[in-house]
Formats: structure tokens, C-alpha cells, sequence
């Protein structure tokens, strides 16, 4: 029963997280923003975290978990009212974006935590399904919301109903309405704890895989309002898009273990990457809405399992005690990734249009998701 309502809080939080992606991109647009400037503040959201992921992890382990996701829910809410307050403002984007970044990376990272807590080693893939599930629901309102409020109530007033949406279940873990687990508490080496985790070989590779599936989806979350605004395509309509490639998240979660039940996680990982670079390579050959939806959905299709799968390989992997940490570290690979990608390829796509950006990562998912069935066919010749 626990379970449920955490996955129903969070549900609720991540729909303001979600929404949030869709609405600082047009609102930026809307304000003229230079494609270089418009990365710097998508980018800023990734800053802190990508600094203090692993650092909201070990704080979780230690001192339990209510406070970071109290702290987490309710700065979120603050951050996303400073547009609300401070109308037509660039640089207030830029900040809010920073402070909205640092607060919820704690009740991220928490409540990942949470769900490992309350699991056990035979419940845990089941347990981080259901809660990824839920997160893919929120990834389907949070889009729909945002695009249907930004027409009827302009985008001022979006941020303070996504505000809402993140203060409530804030609210709600105050009141310690539901009883929440310790984590199991391990004293460590300050100084070498991030190194010798992330060095670590059983856990590298979860890393980087974890790294490469946030490249595509920071890259689809950044990239593809803006294509769909050149397009003169309506808030609303790309809110619709962008809901169906999360629709698609929710059909492949509940797949996911039957998928899981007959191929091994790699073999699934490896066509789930492939699918997702044969969508990123259609998307730029594309404008219709209805034909955009179906490539959404695909892409949805391939990334939906991918994420799951990697928090359930770092936390099964992680040292005793050490889960939150390890689930930060997690955290700052794919925020470092989030954070470079709208710089690095805000700069690009000014210059070289969005052919190159989503024909290179359709390449990069493409040859990962080559070398995870080539490391599969060489163990079975190993094994053989």
C-alpha cells in the first residue's frame, strides 16, 4: 500500500518537473531568446545537480529521507513561482531553472532510494517498474497540461499551476502521513567515496549506459519543441506530440517484465536503443503533427524500458549502505550529460539546422545499441 502512495505523490510532483521542460523552452522562444542563450537556460537546470547528485544521495543514506524530498518538493514549487512573480524576464528563467534544478534532484534521488528501501531483492525490478510507470504517467500530463494551459492561460500562470502541482505532495510528506524505512546507514571515506564508486567496474557500465539513453532523451526533451515551433506548430500541439511519446513510455514499462522474462536486460536494452535511433533519424524528414505523433510514440516505444533498467542495475549493484550515493552518481552522469547537450548542440543546431543534431545522435543510440548485441554474441562464444 506504501508503494502506491508514494507512486501517486510522485506522480503528481513529476508532473510539474515534466511540464516544466516543455514550458521554459516556448516561454524562452516566446521571449526572444538566441538559440545560445536558450540552451545556457535549459542547461541550468542540470548545473547543481550535476554537482550535488551524488551529494543528495549519501545525504538521504545518512540522515533518512523525508527532509530531502520535503526540501526537494517544496523549493521545486518555489522556483517554478519565480516566473509567476517576475513576469517577461529572461534572466529570471536562468535562475529559477538553477534553484528548480538543485531542489529536485534531492527528492529525485530520495525517492528512487524510497522504492529500493522498501523492496526486497525479489520484489526490486517489480517495485522500480511500478514507480517508473507512474513517472511515465506524469510525463504524459505534465506535456498535455502545460500545452493546453500555455493556450488558454498564457504561460505566467502555467508556472504557478505547475507550482501547485509540485507543493502539494510536499505538503503531504510533512504531515508524515505514511511511515517511511530507514536505509541502512555505512560510514565511508568522504574523499575517495565518489571516485572509487564511480570507478567502480560492476557499476561503470551502468553509468555510461545510463549516460547515452539521457543524451537521447535530453536531446528530444530540448530539441524537439524547437523544431516543432519552426514548424508553426501550437503549444498544444506539441504538448499532444510529446505526450504520445510518453504514452508510449507507459505501454513499454508494462511490457517490460514480459519483455525481461523472455531476453536477457541487455538484449532488450539493445533493441530498445535501436528503435529509438531509427525514430530520431525520421523526425527531421517529417512535419506533419499526425506523422510526428507516430515517431514520437516509437521513440517512446524504444526509451521506456531503458531507464528502469538502469536504476534497477545500480541499485542491485551498489555497496551496502551506500544505494542513495551510488543512485546520485547515477543522477550526475546524466545531468552532466543534460547539461552540456542544450549548449553544446543549442550552438550546433543555430548553425547547422536539426538535421545534423538528431541524424548524429540517431548514430550514437545506434552503435550502442550495436555494441550491446556484439557483447552478447561474444559471451555466448565465451560461454560456448
Amino acid at each position: 500500500m506504501i508503494l502506491y502512495i508514494v507512486v501517486f505523490l510522485s506522480i503528481i510532483f513529476q508532473t510539474s518537473v515534466r511540464g516544466n521542460t516543455i514550458l521554459v523552452t516556448l516561454y524562452a522562444m516566446n521571449l526572444h531568446a538566441n538559440s545560445t542563450f536558450l540552451g545556457l537556460i535549459v542547461a541550468s537546470s542540470s548545473l547543481f545537480p550535476m554537482l550535488f547528485a551524488a551529494y543528495a544521495g549519501r545525504l538521504s543514506d545518512r540522515i533518512g529521507l523525508r527532509l530531502p524530498i520535503v526540501f526537494g518538493m517544496l523549493g521545486t514549487g518555489l522556483a517554478l513561482l519565480f516566473p509567476f512573480l517576475f513576469k517577461n524576464q529572461l534572466f529570471i528563467l536562468l535562475f529559477s531553472q538553477s534553484v528548480f534544478g538543485l531542489s529536485q534532484i534531492f527528492t529525485i534521488v530520495s525517492l528512487q532510494n524510497l522504492i529500493g528501501a522498501l523492496s526486497t531483492k525479489e520484489t526490486r525490478s517489480k517495485y522500480f517498474s511500478t514507480y517508473t510507470l507512474g513517472v511515465s504517467f506524469s510525463n504524459f500530463l505534465g506535456p498535455l497540461i502545460t500545452g493546453f494551459s500555455i493556450d488558454h492561460f498564457h504561460y505566467s500562470l502555467t508556472y504557478m499551476v505547475l507550482a501547485c502541482f509540485s507543493i502539494f505532495p510536499g505538503i503531504f510528506f510533512i504531515f508524515k502521513a505514511i511511515h517511511l524505512p530507514k536505509t541502512m546507514q555505512q560510514e565511508v571515506n568522504e574523499k575517495n567515496s565518489f571516485v572509487e564508486l564511480l570507478l567502480k567496474r560492476s557499476l561503470r557500465k551502468t553509468f555510461v549506459t545510463s549516460g547515452i539513453i539521457l543524451t537521447g532523451v535530453g536531446l528530444y526533451e530540448f530539441y524537439f519543441p524547437i523544431y516543432g515551433k519552426t514548424l508553426a506548430l501550437s503549444a498544444s500541439t506539441i504538448g499532444v506530440i510529446v505526450s504520445c511519446n510518453a504514452f508510449a513510455y507507459i505501454l513499454s514499462r508494462l511490457l517490460m517484465q514480459w519483455m525481461l522474462s523472455k531476453f536477457k536486460d541487455e538484449t532488450v536494452l539493445g533493441g530498445c536503443l535501436t528503435l529509438s535511433a531509427i525514430a530520431f533519424f525520421l523526425i527531421p524528414l517529417c512535419e506533419q503533427a499526425y506523422l510526428l505523433m507516430i515517431i514520437s510514440f516509437i521513440m517512446g516505444l524504444g526509451m521506456g524500458c531503458c531507464q528502469p533498467l538502469s536504476i534497477v542495475m545500480a541499485y542491485n549493484r551498489s555497496p551496502a549502505g551506500r544505494t542513495g550515493e551510488v543512485l546520485g552518481i547515477r543522477l550526475t552522469v546524466n545531468k552532466t550529460v543534460q547539461f552540456f547537450v542544450p549548449i553544446l548542440f543549442g550552438s550546433v543546431g543555430s548553425l547547422l539546422g536539426f538535421f545534423p543534431v538528431f541524424w548524429s545522435n540517431a548514430v550514437l543510440l545506434l552503435f550502442s545499441g550495436y555494441s550491446l548485441f556484439e557483447r552478447k554474441s561474444n559471451s555466448h562464444q565465451t560461454t560456448g
